[in-house]
């Protein structure tokens, strides 16, 4: 399992005993957590502006990720153009899933595949984890 984290998730994991930060543990243990620069800016730039005390441990996190700058140059799906960067890192890194929060860019796409990336909400993301033997 190969996940590229969107800078909402990024956010959220940051917070320690969050929910996130249980599932993205899971991930650590159990296959790849994957990041962009384009996410750990985002969500360093976010953290910054408001709960700028989470910003050491997204920094401790994203260590721990493997960071790419891959990139799929091929036609993607209609998705808003900010979110394009995060969806070409993950195709171009041959992600499995793409996980991610936003529900408003990304909702309509939950569950759905695209060239090999499976686009999934935290309790789907959670859900993949528990069939492969995880428990929370």
């Amino acid at each position: 399992m190969r996940v590229l984290l969107d800078a909402n998730i990024l956010f959220s994991a940051s917070a320690r005993g969050s929910p996130t930060s249980v599932v993205l543990a899971a991930i650590l243990r159990h296959g790849v957590a994957v990041i962009t620069t384009h996410v750990c800016e985002e969500a360093r730039r976010n953290l910054a502006a408001q709960r700028a005390s989470y910003l050491g441990e997204c920094a401790r996190l994203c260590a721990l990720m493997e960071l790419t700058t891959a990139f799929y140059t091929g036609t993607l799906p209609s998705v808003p153009d900010e979110d394009k960067p995060v969806l070409a890192g993950a195709i171009g890194a041959r992600c499995t899933h793409l996980w991610t929060s936003d529900r408003r860019h990304f909702g309509s796409w939950y569950g759905r595949t695209v060239h090999g990336v499976r686009m999934v909400s935290s309790v789907q993301m959670a859900n993949e984890l528990i069939k492969l033997g995880w428990r929370p």
